[in-house]
């Protein structure tokens, strides 16, 4: 067998994991955060103060508060998307994440 025969699948499976995507019921708050958060607040949380996105890394807001917000906005907040679709948990450890990690 030829050798870039063999190499096709191996290569198929590595690239198979790259879709950046995370996986539908992930619960990590880091991955999460990065796909969904990090665009617009940045990867360490410091936000873009001339584009008026807000730091959340020093958020007063509670995680309860938190949660609220990336699942359903907030009407003082147009321009922050919500993200209905994921799960009160993952929006959960989004927000565990932003409080204990960034």
């Amino acid at each position: 067998m030829k050798p870039a025969l063999l190499l096709a699948p191996i290569a198929l499976a590595l690239l198979s994991g790259c879709s950046g995507e995370p996986a539908a019921d992930s619960t990590d708050g880091k991955v999460l955060y990065n796909h969904y958060c990090a665009d617009c607040h940045k990867a360490d949380g410091s936000g873009s103060f001339l584009e008026g996105v807000p730091a959340n890394r020093e958020t007063a807001m509670s995680e309860a508060q938190l949660v609220r917000v990336i699942l359903h906005g907030k009407a003082s907040m147009p321009n922050m998307p919500n993200f209905g679709h994921l799960s009160e948990e993952q929006a959960k450890a989004i927000a565990v994440y932003v409080h204990e990690e960034l």
